[in-house]
């Protein structure tokens, strides 16, 4: 193996997964939501999800991601010390002029925009895998079916096909829809909460519980093993939704904030600190709830770890309810 400059192993990082699908030939036709068909087997439906700016990827289909590096082990058979000779040899091969003259054009075409259409939705879950990956998420079914429903869908550009998923509906009316195998969404927004944990645009007293996902509510629901969060509830489903959550948002004075323990969840969070209007920074506290799940990605992650290991949970929600702040 050889050695490499702190400069030049930057450079290499900087490779994109999609150069490196496109010079081999891999379909490079996707989705609005970013999904391209799996450069690793074939596939009818695109679940291969790439990250461009973090150039990274995950795969729905199995459930594997992570980084550059992890594509490459998979994608050449190789160890992860072998990845900076691989990376070398192919920047050989392929030069940046390349990239930039023949593959950046092709990613500049117009996504497909094939959109979700329900076929039916029901609180009563009839789908063992549906209430077997919830359970695994730390969801219990009784929280299930309060929240949620067992929503059957199909894609415009293929009707023929349908499929069952777990539907968490939004405020316009659509869904974020969840399975083992598929992460989607029939329209992008948020979901506000009453203390009663129905669907409402108004505010009710001075406190809010702020979740980046609608997976991070559930679990802590069932957590606290309540039926009712006792406070209004805003959950984001998508960290891109802030900016229309803040006016909710911060009706409130006592604001707690689920988010992810990574640099958009960060982000998301100091967001919502800088709306704070410094003619109110006396009046309203925001708290970063991310320190009950630290070593985690998000809330979420922690439960259905503790769940799945049988651990006691560490959060101590089941002693004192949702009274956090």
């Amino acid at each position: 193996m050889a050695t490499y400059t702190e400069q030049e192993k930057k450079q290499l990082h900087s490779i994109s997964i999609i150069e490196i699908m496109a010079h081999y030939g891999k379909r490079l036709d996707h989705t609005r939501s970013g999904l391209y068909y799996s450069p690793f087997r074939e596939e009818t439906n695109p679940s291969f999800h790439i990250d461009e700016k973090k150039n990274s990827w995950y795969d729905y289909g199995t459930g594997e991601g992570g980084s550059l590096f992890d594509f490459v082990c998979c994608f050449a058979n190789i160890s992860r010390g072998e990845v900076y000779d691989w990376l070398a040899s192919f920047r050989n091969m392929v030069p940046e002029s390349e990239y930039r003259a023949v593959i950046a054009p092709i990613l500049q075409r117009p996504h497909h925009s094939s959109r979700i259409v329900i076929d039916s939705a029901s609180h009563q879950f009839t789908r063992y895998k549906l209430v077997d990956y919830a359970k695994s998420r730390a969801v219990s079914k009784e929280i299930l079916e309060k929240y949620c429903e067992e929503v059957l869908y199909h894609v415009d550009s293929a009707p023929e096909r349908q499929f069952y998923a777990i539907g968490f509906k939004n405020n316009s009316g659509g869904y974020v829809l969840r399975s083992s195998l598929s992460k989607k969404c029939s329209s992008s927004d948020i979901t506000t909460l009453g203390p009663d944990g129905q669907l409402t645009d108004k505010t009710s007293g001075n406190k809010v519980l702020v979740f980046e996902g609608f997976m991070d509510f559930l679990s802590w629901m069932t957590d606290v093993n309540q039926m009712t969060p006792d406070y209004d509830c805003c959950i984001l489903n998508s960290v891109t939704n802030v900016t229309k959550a803040l006016p909710w948002i911060l009706q409130h004075s006592n604001i707690a904030a689920f988010m992810d323990n990574d640099q958009a969840g960060k982000d998301t969070l100091q967001k919502i600190m800088e709306s704070v209007p410094e003619s109110a920074n006396d009046d309203v506290c925001v708290y970063d709830m991310s320190r009950l799940y630290e070593g985690y990605n998000d809330l979420n992650e922690k439960l259905s770890d503790e769940l799945n290991n049988d651990n006691q949970p560490s959060i101590n929600t089941k002693h004192h309810g949702t009274n956090i702040i």
